[in-house]
């Protein structure tokens, strides 16, 4: 088992800008934290050999495009059909992720949508199309707010 990655309150900061936005400029993220934007890079790429950093996942500012309904939407079906039910979900919202599940539901979606319609039509059009046992929508608070005091950061 990897030895827990040790991290401080300026790493916490700059991880929570970059998740914040991803995009945010190194003399930027400097001035927020307080120090330089070569300590900046320096404690990313850091950050980054330690696997705490493995990508860039981006929350878009959605309502800037006029998609301000965040939603997961989970689903249980029969058979084979997650590229037509990722095809059906792509077509009518923004689809941020499809994955597998092992728990509740078969599927699992994470959307940015123009409105409550919008999602109750998706659900229903899976449920009719597919066959799906059960489509359940719900409704982030936006923006996503990640907490990384309760995360146990290993790599």
């Amino acid at each position: 088992m990897s030895a827990k990655v040790e991290i401080d309150a300026t790493d916490k900061k700059i991880l929570n800008i970059l998740i914040r936005n991803a995009r945010a400029r190194l003399k930027d993220i400097a001035k927020e934290c307080g120090i330089s934007d070569v300590s900046v890079l320096k404690r990313i790429k850091r950050l980054k050999n330690l696997k705490v950093i493995t990508g860039a996942t981006l929350f878009v500012n959605a309502q800037a495009l006029e998609l301000p309904i965040v939603a997961y939407i989970g689903i249980n079906f029969n058979g084979n059909q997650e590229e037509e039910i990722e095809k059906l979900i792509s077509e009518e919202t923004n689809l941020v992720e499809l994955s597998t599940s092992v728990g509740k539901y078969d599927l699992c979606a994470l959307v940015y949508a123009e409105s409550l319609p919008q999602l109750d039509e998706i659900a229903s059009a899976i449920k009719e199309h597919f066959g799906a046992r059960e489509v359940t929508v719900n409704v982030w608070s936006y923006p996503p707010n990640f907490n990384l005091e309760n995360l146990n950061l290993e790599p």
